[in-house]
């Protein structure tokens, strides 16, 4: 008898362990609130190559910061298709019929995103800059991140509205890591005839993929069952399911042209998931790999290089 109490208690023990942890992965990943990985990363030092790599670039990233800020740019508003509100900056460049549609990434912001090459994409390419929150972001609702899952409908609304207002436009999508994913995924959610082309910088391949990568390489968490019971948990409390869509197969049926940008030193999003990607993509592509840039940093390791294929790449389409 004390040996079989001994076994179920350690049963239940291992049970509710597995339950607690795979809470607390979902809430990582998924909830927007009670995020509190930043702030226990503060308590320690980060010495790290990323980490160094990262303070190198805050000089150019604050100063493209900095001048969107003091721009007069306005403040758009949509709803969602599930009833959430929506919310954008939009920066209009006087005379341009091109818009570029800006789409950040997990738990980041759009100037966080996209301040080293803000500036570029408005004084060099003349784009008017719409720079969206996403939803669970900034001053977007929502309460649950849903890599690119429900994102893509929010950029296809966008899109939509944009092309509604200026029907003669040409739209381009552009976004970074899980914005970059979403942004691929988008097609499968109705977008207007007006989207002439998709930019992706370091997206991955599909949900469930980098949910899995993520658990695996930052918590050294095996897939079964931790990251399972944190999905199940995702189709529960958030209503969405990690594998009911992905951006390597949305782009086996999409014939947008795309240009993929990746750091070869990424290992958040690891570099091989946007040659999947580009494998993947059906219609005119190009894939551009920045040497010794690590995760959404691409566009500062090699400037010259970064705007030099996206421009040839919007001047074409």
């Amino acid at each position: 008898m004390k040996m079989k109490r001994a076994i179920l208690g350690a049963a239940a023990a291992l049970s509710a362990g597995t339950l607690c942890i795979s809470a607390a992965i979902y809430r990582f990943g998924v909830s927007k609130n009670l995020y509190v990985i930043p702030r226990l990363r503060s308590l320690f030092p980060d010495n790290s190559p990323e980490r160094q790599q990262d303070l190198s670039v805050r000089p150019a990233f604050e100063a493209g910061r900095d001048w969107f800020r003091a721009q007069p740019y306005v403040q758009e508003r949509i709803i969602s298709f599930d009833g959430l509100p929506l919310y954008a900056s939009y920066l209009a460049y006087a005379g341009s019929k091109k818009t570029v549609i800006l789409c950040h990434g997990w738990r980041g912001y759009g100037l966080g995103d996209f301040g080293g090459i803000i500036r570029w994409l408005y004084d060099e390419m003349h784009l008017n800059i719409l720079l969206i929150d996403e939803r669970s972001h900034g001053r977007s609702g929502g309460k649950h991140i849903t890599y690119g899952i429900k994102e893509r409908f929010d950029i296809a609304s966008w899109a939509r509205h944009y092309a509604n207002m200026h029907p003669n436009y040409k739209i381009y999508l552009y976004g970074v890591s899980m914005g970059a994913a979403s942004v691929l995924m988008s097609p499968s959610a109705d977008l207007p005839k007006n989207v002439c082309g998709l930019i992706a910088d370091c997206g991955f391949t599909s949900p469930d993929d980098i949910f899995r990568h993520v658990a695996k390489e930052m918590m050294h968490l095996p897939p079964f069952p931790f990251v399972d019971m944190a999905e199940l948990y995702a189709r529960i409390f958030a209503r969405f399911d990690f594998s009911e869509c992905s951006a390597r197969r949305t782009l086996s049926h999409c014939t947008l042209p795309v240009i993929f940008f990746h750091g070869t030193l990424d290992n958040f999003v690891p570099t091989y998931m946007s040659k999947l990607n580009y494998a993947a993509a059906k219609g005119e592509k190009q894939l551009v790999l920045i040497d010794g840039a690590y995760h959404a940093l691409s566009c500062y390791i090699d400037f010259e290089k970064y705007t030099n294929a996206l421009k040839a790449f919007i001047e074409r389409h």
